[in-house]
């Protein structure tokens, strides 16, 4: 059990195979994964800033249903299903939970959380700027909203900017003014900032919004171009950090500091004000990690490697790293309403030494354990396994495929199916079965 209302970290996973993605739940204290659900591959995840959400929003990997997952149990019910419209590729949620805001390409959709009710679609000004847009922040009054541009996947170049747009009002229900299919009122002209060079086939612009909505932070990943600062009284440019642009961002809960992952080095930490490097912290170069800070400053980096790690506040070392599913979409902090009922999952072993899970060739003729190119450092939890394969085998190649040794001779070994590793292998002899 868990205390009542403590913060815990819920990362979205990719589909992997035949296994569906999902949700897995891990203790900022512990670094160890509580518990996971299988969510119809959510490709990310969203709540109510603070950390102290009750409910998650989770995106299927699609973009056209809107799951909301209750953060105690897990269980989720379809708020949102639409195959016709265009498919939605970020969400906000407004400050007291009760609206989320959609992007789809060139307009922005509205939806009731309390009923899944469609509140209508926001036109997204399209002068002096025409483009779809891939991210989405929401101002802390509701009233304004700023998105980053979608990349595109051809040779022409185009500059990688944001917008903002104010949020167009609409009557209340009932109101004599116009009914809900009405015209609501025209948000005027967007306000466009440039944020990098025009480029070819960059991927979407990120975008990061102060909790006080003074400030927001923009970078397309693996451009040269650095992460800016952008003042949203003015839309101006106020800072750029050195080097390129982060991988993923994350601001810590007095929104003083800037956590960065890179593709090519260790996290960085900026000062929110000047994007000034502070300090660094223990995270590994990534190509597509997804980060987030709990209210206490915990720090949590999911890898593309399916593993993931937190990082206690002014700590030299994260921890032993987690193994997901999946790789990571997205990664939320929040907190269950009341005592927390899931299990812990069973461990039954830990890496001795890093060492490399397989894959099971269920079509050779031997059992032929392949390997992967996922790793397992020092000290990995390892969960509990449904099938064991156990015999004389040969190392065939000298790196990692195991055959059965049909005609005798060989090592004698136990093989270990893992369920939660999306069935992946463990050698025996590389775990400390506790």
């Amino acid at each position: 059990m868990t205390e009542s209302g403590v913060s815990h970290f819920y990362i979205a996973y990719r589909q992997t195979g035949p296994e569906p993605g999902g949700i897995a739940v891990l203790e900022a204290a512990t670094g160890r994964i509580r518990a996971t659900q299988a969510l119809m591959g959510a490709r990310g995840l969203a709540a109510r800033s603070g950390g102290a959400a009750t409910k998650l929003y989770a995106l299927s990997e699609g973009g056209h249903n809107v799951s909301a997952v209750d953060t105690r149990t897990l269980e989720a019910d379809t708020l949102h299903s639409d195959q016709e419209s265009p498919s939605t590729t970020d969400v906000a949620v407004n400050a007291d939970g009760s609206r989320l805001l959609l992007a789809q390409g060139v307009v922005v959709f509205e939806l009731d959380t309390a009923e899944g009710k469609e509140v209508g679609d926001h036109a997204v000004p399209q002068k002096p700027v025409f483009g779809s847009w891939a991210t989405i922040a929401l101002s802390p009054d509701g009233k304004r909203l700023y998105l980053g541009r979608q990349g595109q996947n051809s040779n022409r170049k185009e500059t990688p900017c944001v917008l903002a747009m104010d949020v167009p009002e609409r009557a209340p229900e009932g109101s004599d003014a116009r009914d809900d299919n009405a015209e609501e009122t025209d948000p005027g002209p967007g306000q466009v900032v440039d944020i990098a060079a025009p480029a070819e086939k960059y991927r979407g612009v990120r975008i990061l919004l102060s909790a006080d909505g003074a400030t927001l932070y923009a970078f397309v990943p693996h451009q040269d171009d650095p992460l800016v600062a952008i003042d949203t009284a003015t839309m101006t440019v106020t800072a750029r950090a050195q080097g390129s642009a982060p991988t993923a961002l994350a601001a810590s809960p007095d929104g003083t500091l800037l956590y960065a992952v890179h593709a090519d080095r260790a996290g960085s930490v900026l000062n929110a004000a000047d994007l000034t490097e502070t300090g660094t912290f223990p995270s590994a170069p990534d190509g597509a990690p997804a980060i987030a800070v709990a209210p206490d400053g915990t720090v949590c980096v999911a890898y593309s490697d399916h593993t993931c790690a937190v990082i206690a506040p002014d700590a030299s070392e994260a921890s032993v790293p987690a193994r997901l599913a999946g790789a990571p979409l997205a990664v939320v902090t929040a907190a269950a309403g009341e005592a927390d009922p899931q299990t812990q999952p069973e461990y039954v072993g830990q890496y001795r030494r890093g060492a490399m899970p397989r894959r099971y060739n269920e079509n050779s003729d031997g059992h032929g354990m392949w390997s992967t190119d996922v790793t397992c450092e020092q000290g990995t939890f390892v969960p509990a396994y449904d099938k064991v394969y156990e015999g004389s085998y040969t190392l065939t190649d000298g790196v990692g495929v195991w055959r059965k040794a049909v005609l005798g001779g060989g090592e004698n070994k136990k093989f270990y199916r893992i369920p939660s590793w999306d069935n992946l292998i463990v050698d025996g002899d590389d775990v400390t079965w506790l």
